[in-house]
Formats: C-alpha cells, sequence, structure tokens
C-alpha cells in the first residue's frame, strides 16, 4: 500500500484505514456534469465450471478462476462479495467523493429469466447509502446461457416479452427515488438496438413496442422511457429511441501504426486519440441526444489469456486528458457522460482503487469533472474488513497474492499490417478480378442492408439503410499470395468514414470479426481512390472465395466507381 499512497500524497489526496464498525457516510462532491459509470454486477460468484464463455453465469467465478490466477489486477477491495450492502456502500462513497453520481447496472433479463442480479438487488439497493447514488439499467440483451423449461432458449424481444420486462423494471427500480431520470423520464439503456428494431418489424414497429412499455409505465404513474441505444447512432430516433452512445470505443484510429488484435497489444495513447475521434463522428449530427462514453482501459488477459487485447502504458496523465477532451462533447440536451467501467476487472476495464494506482483514476474524474479541491482525503476498510468481504478463502487469497510479484508483460504491440494508400497511382499490373459496373447491373455483387441501389452512368450508387450494410461477392477462386493489392474508387457522403473488409477462403469458408480489416474513408462528397495492401499472414493467405465491404452507417450514401483486385506490383 506503501507505494501508492506516496503517490496519493503527491497529488494532494491522502488516504487513510478507516477503524469505525461500518462505513462513514458519503461527502458528496458537485459535478460539472451527470456522470455515470458502468457496474459489472457479478463479483459475488464462487462455484461453478470456471471456463470462459461460461454456462453458468450465475455460479461462475471470475474471482477465482480468473482475477485470482493472474498477478493483476487487484482491487484495494480484495476479491470481494458484490451482494454486500457494506462493500456497495464504500463503492457508493467513493463514487460520490469523486464526481460520479450514478452507476448503470449491467443488467441481464430475457422473458422473464434473470441473471447476476444479486448486485444490484441484495447489494446496492440494501446498501445504507443507495439513496444518496442513482442508479439506471443497461440492459445486456445479448446471448447468455438462458433457459426455458430447462432448455436453452432464444432471445425474445417481442411486444409481450417487452411489456413484462416493463412491468418488472417499473416496479422494481424506476419508482425508486434514486433511479436516474432526465426531465422525469427513467433512462434505459439497451446494449443492442439493432436486434430488437428487426424483431418488430422495423422502426415503425419497435415505436409501437416503446409505446406499449410507455402504456404500463403510464399505469404505474411513470412518464415515459428515456430509451437509449447504446451501439446506436442519430439515426435511432425513427425507431423511437430517446437517445445513442456506446459502450466503449477501445481501437485506434485508422492512421494510426497500431490495430487492434487478439493476441497483441496498442498504446493507451493511441486509444486516447480514437476516442475523440469517434466523440466527433458521433456529435456530428444532431438528430438525438448523445450520451458522451468515456473509455478507461482494456487488458482482458485474466478472461481470454493468450487470446487477449491488451492496452499498454496506461497512466492517470493520459486518462486525465482524455477526460477533458469528453467535456467537449457533452450534450447539453441531457449533460451525461458514462465511463467504462466501474470494475469490469476481468476486462481491465475499471476505475475503482486498485494496488497499482490507487485512487488517482478516481482523482483525476473529481479533477476534471467537479470544482471540488485537489486535497482530499480517500478513507479504505481495515485489512480485516476487506478479508471479511471475500469470496475466496484465505489459502486462495495466499495463493493470488504469491502470484502478484511474478511478471505480467503485455503482448507484443500489433503493428498494423494492413497499408492504405489513397489518390495515388494505380499499380502497372495484372488485374485478377474487376467490377466496372458499366452493365447497369451488380456484376456478382450481392447487397443487405442498402437500398435503393441504382447503377448510373457505371456506377454503384446505394444508400445504407440499417446498423450492419453488407456487399458481398463470392466464388472469387483467387490466390492470396497473388493479390498485390486491392483497390476501390468511392465518393462517400460526409459521415461515411469507415469501410470493414471481411473474407473467406477454401479452408476457412465462415465470415467472423477475425478475418476483417477497416480502413478509414474521406466522407466529403468527392470521388477518392483506395489502393489496399495486406502482407499474407494468419488466415489472409491461401484461395480467397469470397469478399464483404461492410460501408458507411444508416442514412448515409456513397457511390462506387469499381472495384479491382490487382496482381503484385508496387504503384508507379
Amino acid at each position: 500500500m506503501a507505494a501508492f499512497l506516496g503517490m496519493a500524497v503527491a497529488g494532494h489526496a491522502d488516504t487513510k484505514t478507516w477503524g469505525g464498525e461500518y462505513v462513514p457516510a458519503p461527502e458528496p462532491v458537485a459535478g460539472r456534469i451527470t456522470l455515470g459509470a458502468y457496474i459489472f454486477p457479478g463479483w459475488y460468484r464462487d462455484t461453478g465450471r470456471g471456463d470462459y464463455p461460461y454456462r453458468t453465469h450465475d455460479e461462475d467465478s471470475e474471482w477465482k478462476n480468473c482475477i485470482a490466477k493472474q498477478p493483476a489486477p487487484r482491487p484495494l477491495l480484495g476479491f470481494y462479495d458484490d451482494s454486500l450492502p457494506e462493500v456497495n456502500d464504500w463503492h457508493i462513497k467513493w463514487a460520490l467523493e469523486h464526481g460520479v453520481s450514478f452507476f448503470a447496472f449491467d443488467w441481464y433479463w430475457n422473458a422473464g429469466e434473470k441473471r447476476l442480479s444479486r448486485s444490484l438487488e441484495q447489494g446496492f439497493l440494501k446498501a445504507k447509502y443507495a439513496d444518496r447514488m442513482k442508479f439506471c439499467i443497461h440492459w445486456c440483451n445479448h446471448s447468455l446461457d438462458w433457459k426455458r423449461d430447462g432448455k436453452p432458449a432464444p432471445l425474445d424481444f417481442g411486444v409481450r416479452a417487452l411489456t413484462e420486462m416493463a412491468e418488472y423494471l417499473a416496479g422494481n427500480y424506476f419508482k425508486r427515488p434514486n433511479y436516474l431520470t432526465v426531465e422525469g423520464r427513467p433512462v434505459f439503456i439497451s446494449f443492442l438496438s439493432d436486434p430488437l428494431v428487426a424483431a418488430n418489424g422495423g422502426p415503425a414497429g419497435f415505436r409501437g413496442a416503446i409505446g406499449e412499455m410507455n402504456k404500463v409505465l403510464r399505469a404505474k404513474g411513470l412518464k415515459d422511457l428515456y430509451f437509449v441505444a447504446l451501439n446506436g447512432g442519430p439515426h435511432s430516433g425513427a425507431a423511437g429511441f430517446s437517445a445513442f452512445t456506446a459502450y466503449a470505443y477501445y481501437g485506434t484510429d485508422m492512421d494510426s501504426p497500431y490495430e487492434w488484435k487478439s493476441g497483441f497489444s496498442i498504446p493507451y495513447a493511441d486509444m486516447v486519440t480514437h476516442c475523440e475521434t469517434m466523440w466527433q463522428s458521433a456529435t456530428r449530427k444532431k438528430d438525438l441526444p448523445y450520451i458522451v462514453p468515456v473509455d478507461s482501459n482494456w487488458d482482458n488477459r485474466p478472461r481470454a489469456r493468450g487470446k487477449a487485447v491488451v492496452i499498454t502504458g496506461k497512466t492517470p496523465d493520459l486518462f486525465e486528458k482524455m477526460c477533458r477532451a469528453s467535456l467537449r462533447y457533452i450534450d447539453k440536451r441531457n449533460n451525461l457522460a458514462i465511463i467504462e467501467a466501474w470494475n469490469e476487472w476481468g476486462e481491465g476495464s475499471y476505475i475503482e482503487p486498485d494496488k497499482e494506482f490507487g485512487f488517482e483514476f478516481l482523482d483525476r474524474v473529481r479533477k476534471v469533472y467537479t470544482d471540488a479541491p485537489d486535497a482530499h482525503t480517500d478513507l479504505l476498510p481495515s485489512d480485516a474488513k476487506v478479508a471479511g468481504f471475500s469470496v475466496l478463502n484465505a489459502e486462495e487469497v495466499a495463493q493470488a497474492k504469491a502470484l502478484e510479484s511474478q511478471p505480467y508483460p503485455p503482448p507484443p504491440l500489433s503493428v498494423r499490417t494492413t497499408k492504405i494508400m489513397t489518390d495515388v497511382p494505380l499499380p502497372q499490373t495484372d488485374v485478377l478480378k474487376k467490377w466496372e459496373f458499366d452493365s447497369g447491373t451488380a456484376e456478382g455483387w450481392r447487397f443487405h442492408q442498402i437500398e435503393p441501389v441504382n447503377f448510373e452512368n457505371g456506377r454503384f450508387v446505394a444508400r445504407v439503410t440499417s446498423g450492419d450494410p453488407q456487399l458481398i461477392v463470392q466464388h472469387l477462386g483467387v490466390e492470396v499470395e497473388a493479390i498485390g493489392h486491392i483497390a476501390l474508387r468511392i465518393k462517400a457522403a460526409r459521415d461515411c468514414r469507415v469501410c470493414e473488409v471481411f473474407w473467406t477462403t477454401k479452408k476457412a469458408p465462415s465470415l467472423s470479426e477475425r478475418k476483417s480489416f477497416s480502413f478509414g474513408l474521406k466522407g466529403d462528397g468527392e470521388w477518392h481512390t483506395y489502393l489496399i495492401s495486406k502482407k499474407p499472414e494468419g488466415e489472409w493467405g491461401g484461395t480467397l472465395e469470397a469478399l464483404r465491404l461492410d460501408i458507411g452507417s444508416v442514412d448515409e450514401t456513397f457511390e462506387i466507381d469499381w472495384i479491382r483486385l490487382y496482381g503484385k506490383g508496387n504503384p508507379q
């Protein structure tokens, strides 16, 4: 503890051990904005199978089988049981005293079946100081170990399931005075928005479904939902959403020499730059209010081991730089931002105090988002209290402590293997495949969630209609090793800034994120030529069978003059 105590004192904050019987009352500081943090509510589990991905999410212990098996991270509260009200009161105290005024609890629900609910319902809601801390629900509406009648069950996003969920939300959470609202409307965030819209027949159908949910709320004397589309966009208003946000923007800009890749790492400074790039893009359109997402870090080695992606070079100064930049993008219509995350220990995303940095990251939150003085005292529970919170027994804790002195080097930096050149002379090599669109047809390309599609003067003209636009061509039969460059001539409207390329090969015939790369488009309404070279490696090898281009996002337009695969050779 001495190491981080010295660092904290240098920053005009002190850390002391509290010897009282219970958590002392929080001393909240006023924030410049309404700032929250996501809470992962799974830190009470202590049994189960133990591997990942889990089959038994209410049992499998990340403390025992992930975090404690690695040298880091190590929370100052130890391997705590977050279904304990006292643990939640420490979280509440630390959050309020550093400018975090609400928690967004990850909430797992499918047609009446719940997962990981004890942290919220037995821990936070029964905490002594819960009434001083706002909270809201972040519905993690994705695949899990869902069952019905003892058998695996699909996700149900139909109107009946949604209104049943609204009944539970209203009765158990929304009516509480500390539930987060905007203009009196309960804030409700959904992790996935497109599947909700699709399951209800499109935007109009989902607007109707939200209307049915609002009827439930009104019957209980509540205002309509402030329904937030996480991983949505400004276009989400057509489907009835009230605002949009993102969970995180971990990654790098297209011009970074590094790329996000499994088994490798990227620099924290590049991630900070990327966050601002994404904020700029998200705030260009003003259709819907935006909740600014602020990243903390990513290091999922405890879960993913050798397949992890790690952000290296994390420092309080770089984190503060990112937090300060976020203030320029706060939407005055809701004045909200949210940090990912408070306690995602298995993913290395946390601002909760840990042994490496102590309270430094929370102190930077206080410094940026509040007007409170830097000088303050942060209190910690005693060692005996921490031991009493632990899910692990004394022997398991000792084994975990023994690992802390072992080396824990991150994987190597992922040097970008895909090179993008814009508006340079074309290669003087053979053209292996080409699509010029002079015939007035798609020339073998299929398209999804892109319409209307027109062919005008030898150009493919289209508008994106959903969040997963796709152009696909198959039966290529070209050897990857023979490809020198993939070339495209595209005119992208303003805000159409990214193209993601997927591929399949004869040996690996399925599409996946693992077989993809992205490049940036100049969304300026002008024609540009993009020349892409990619070094054969991993699954980019063998016989190329299919290409898929995902261009832009909803309501963005683009035109393609031609697409070509050039043979080996350098541009002249």
